[in-house]
């Protein structure tokens, strides 16, 4: 039994960056939080109104999370063909990552649950948290030195090499901009980097406190 245990808790410790980093991403994909980045984003100059472009993003992100936001994307008129396939293998992924997440989440923590030890669950958070802080500070590193290596990469390891390259006349390029993802790139590690910290604090104080 206490094999098993074992076992859990060192399963649970290396799902939890990605459980973790898949909650905020889906946190992100929201009008919220697309209001919030556009607001610091530094637009190229475009004949389009601030209003329009912000609309036509709030649409892009709907297609991507909902079946009913690709239609509205597909009859608009505002994109080729090109933009509508990226964006459907945008959707695609999404939907898997997410399915993931609505799953497996609920399943980390009834596996949490089970190890009926707060020092257990202390452990899985803290070092969990010290996986997810390495893997968010290599984000970083590579968001501030090269993010141009670091966004071609993401793209190339997920997506086909050549179907994500738009020209810079086409809308997705003008309504989401390179600054966009950049600064999404950064917003979002500061986030899970936050949330991390402040379960990483609750694991070392459950570790360490007497019984």
């Amino acid at each position: 039994m206490v094999y098993k245990r074992r076992a859990v808790a060192i399963l649970l410790t290396a799902l939890f960056p990605l459980f973790l980093t898949l909650l905020w991403v889906r946190l992100a994909f929201t009008e919220t939080f697309l209001e919030f980045l556009y607001h610091r984003v530094n637009l190229p100059p475009d004949p389009m109104p601030y209003e329009l472009r912000l609309s036509i993003a709030k649409m892009g992100l709907r297609s991507v999370t909902s079946d009913a936001g690709m239609e509205e994307f597909r009859n608009s008129g505002l994109f080729n063909q090109r933009e509508i396939k990226h964006m459907e293998d945008v959707k695609e992924l999404l939907d898997f990552f997410f399915l993931i997440l609505y799953v497996g989440l609920p399943l980390w923590f009834l596996g949490l649950f089970s190890l009926r030890s707060s020092k257990s669950v202390g452990k899985v958070l803290f070092f969990g948290s010290l996986l997810l802080e390495i893997f968010v500070l290599f984000v970083v590193f590579f968001s501030l030195t090269n993010y141009e290596w670091l966004f071609e990469a993401f793209h190339n390891l997920f997506f086909d090499p050549y179907s994500w390259r738009f020209r810079e006349e086409d809308m997705l390029l003008r309504v989401y901009p390179m600054d966009f993802w950049y600064k999404a790139t950064l917003y979002t590690a500061l986030g899970v980097f936050s949330l991390n910290l402040f379960l990483q604090s609750i694991g070392l104080l459950l570790w360490r406190k007497k019984s």
